[in-house]
């Protein structure tokens, strides 16, 4: 992955798993990253690493919710 700060993504599950791991990926590449999930006041590690990356914003998303 080449180092950029002009790319931006959407990463939905950015709470755990493979998300997470994108997430920390970009991240430490200088991507902007808005890092999605149901419940981001539960999601600890995502939103340390939030604060350690500015460029990452965490987000409330359910996919599933089309009322959202």
């Amino acid at each position: 992955m080449s180092q950029t700060k002009n790319h931006t993504l959407l990463i939905t599950g950015a709470n755990r798993g493979i998300g997470l791991e994108y997430v920390k990926q970009y991240a430490e590449a200088g991507w902007k990253v808005f890092a999605c999930c149901r419940n981001p006041e539960e999601a600890e590690v995502l939103n340390v690493l939030a604060s350690k990356h500015t460029q990452v914003s965490v987000c409330a998303l359910d996919v599933g919710d089309f009322v959202q």
